[in-house]
């Protein structure tokens, strides 16, 4: 989908029968979207992509919901909630609700769900959403008490939309897996019951997924009924295609859409074609504790000589579609967040002086990981070969990174991060600096900053927190921020949708026109 012709290319193909996936649209009740992501499981707790948060918010419901249009937080399954003190939530659940396998959600359930992911070797994607609790009671049929480590002023952020709750038991089928010379439960095999406005019917890993309409679901949620029968996800991995089968009405959503080819969709009569700023931020994540070994990274100057290489402002007009030049470690709009740290302006000779002076005068190698738009990363390539850093590239997808990352071998790559869609930045700063698996930097400093400003109650005080470890972040350029991701949207003109700036498709909202 390089340009007009590429694209009518692809038309021509769909018009002569080559596209023949099945149907969509308002004629067969179904809305089909699709990405160019090969997903692997559809259960929250072990994918953190953002299709995943996407399919997870209209196929489960947590214990809160919080509202795209307001930000208001309201009780989902839960009915009513009360702080007994700093550290103790109690939870009262709505009664009648039902998971989509006829089950009663109750208290149990959510003990159940949560105990589980809490557990040290639960394997989850991302602990942020749960770390945070000690434990997990049920106290009557419908009442829940959740023990905090320590306050948590993020809590309702958590518990609202990435913490689904499931049966009890759900998870004694996983399958076990050989891992090396050991064997393990693959957690995430286990297809997701919920208690959402829709039910997972089918999933083929890798390719597609179909969800049907929960004839079951309570009529007071917030969420609103789902008004659309159907949902199907397919995985379209050339962006022409996409553009192609929706033109042929075989696909009625697609994003990604690059910023030249908004104005050329827009004119096909069938097609709405609209962009809009995301919580999703790009950055360079560099191994600066040398976790994958005694790399060049764990130098402060080469680090701060890749940052002075790339030009961030060009960069992000690349983007396009409403995206920014990202100037610290969290998004702009979340909670906690601050700009105010160290900038390093695009100043390739300056670049070259910080390697000569780390002893690297005729250039260096590395490796270099990149698993999302591959042309961005390109991008990126061009301006650190112009300083002397030859990058070998290896683009892959997420579900082979992310273990490379996880064990500690991934010395520099070029990552992405939504805070599935959470709006505190203890969801994008605090995930990558207090020691996790994602964290290149292990900085006892910015750590201990971080676990202050996460249990921190008073919101001045976790602003100034936050603020000292994102600019200690920045100084040591532990990880470069490039650009927020603005997103290109294009949908069937029959779908009524509202594009909303958290990048996440609020599906069970939408209907036919």
């Amino acid at each position: 989908m390089r340009n007009y012709i590429a694209c009518a290319a692809a038309c021509a193909a769909v018009v002569a029968g080559f596209v023949t996936e099945s149907r969509a649209g308002k004629a067969d009740d179904t809305l089909t979207w699709a990405t160019g992501t090969e997903i692997d499981t559809f259960d929250i707790y072990y994918q953190g992509l953002r299709e995943v948060v996407i399919a997870s918010l209209y196929n489960c419901d947590s214990l809160m919901f919080r509202d795209p249009k307001t930000n208001e937080y309201k009780p989902l399954l839960a009915k009513s909630y009360a702080w007994t003190d700093d550290k103790t939530l109690d939870v009262e659940l709505r009664e009648g609700i039902k998971f989509t396998d006829g089950t009663d959600v109750d208290a149990e359930d959510v003990a159940y769900t949560f105990n589980h992911v809490i557990e040290p070797d639960s394997g989850i994607n991302v602990r942020l959403t749960v770390d945070w609790i000690e434990s997990v009671e049920a106290l009557g049929p419908h009442k829940v008490r959740i023990h905090a480590k320590a306050p948590t002023p993020a809590a309702l952020e958590y518990l609202s939309g990435n913490t689904p709750i499931y049966p009890s038991g759900h998870w004694d089928s996983a399958p076990e897996v050989q891992a090396g010379d050991k064997t393990r439960r693959d957690w995430g095999a286990v297809l997701p019951v919920c208690a959402g406005p829709y039910k997972l019917t089918g999933f083929e890993p890798g390719r597609s997924a179909t969800w049907e309409k929960n004839p079951d679901y309570y009529a007071d949620s917030p969420k609103g009924q789902p008004q659309i029968s159907k949902i199907a996800y397919r995985t379209i991995g050339d962006p022409e295609a996409q553009i192609a089968e929706l033109l042929a009405g075989s696909v009625d959503w697609i994003w990604g859409v690059p910023p030249e080819n908004m104005d050329q969709l827009a004119g096909f009569g069938n097609v709405t074609a609209t962009a809009a700023s995301t919580t999703r931020m790009a950055f360079l994540a560099l191994d600066a504790a040398g976790r994958s070994g005694d790399t060049p990274l764990k130098d402060v100057r080469v680090r701060q000589a890749i940052a002075h290489a790339i030009d961030r402002e060009a960069l992000a007009k690349l983007v396009g579609n409403s995206a920014g030049v990202l100037k610290s470690m969290c998004y702009a709009a979340q909670v906690g967040c601050t700009e105010d740290v160290t900038q390093y302006e695009y100043d390739p000779g300056k670049a070259k002086a910080l390697l000569a002076e780390a002893g690297f005068k005729d250039g260096l190698k590395l490796p270099f990981y990149a698993y999302r738009d591959r042309r961005y990363s390109e991008a990126v390539l061009a301006y650190l070969r112009a300083v002397g850093i030859e990058p070998d590239f290896q683009f892959i997808q997420n579900v082979a990174l992310r273990p490379l990352v996880i064990e500690g071998k991934m010395p520099f790559a070029h990552l992405t991060w939504g805070s599935q869609g959470m709006m505190d930045a203890s969801a994008s700063v605090s995930l990558y600096f207090k020691f996790g698996v994602d964290d290149y930097a292990r900085d006892e400093e910015v750590k201990k900053l971080l676990e202050a400003a996460d249990t921190t109650m008073d919101p001045e005080k976790r602003k100034d927190l936050y603020a000292q470890a994102l600019r200690r972040i920045a100084d040591q350029a532990y990880y470069i921020p490039l650009y927020t991701y603005g997103r290109g949207y294009a949908f069937s003109k029959e779908l009524d949708y509202e594009v909303t700036p958290d990048e996440i498709a609020h599906f069970y909202l939408a209907k036919w026109k």
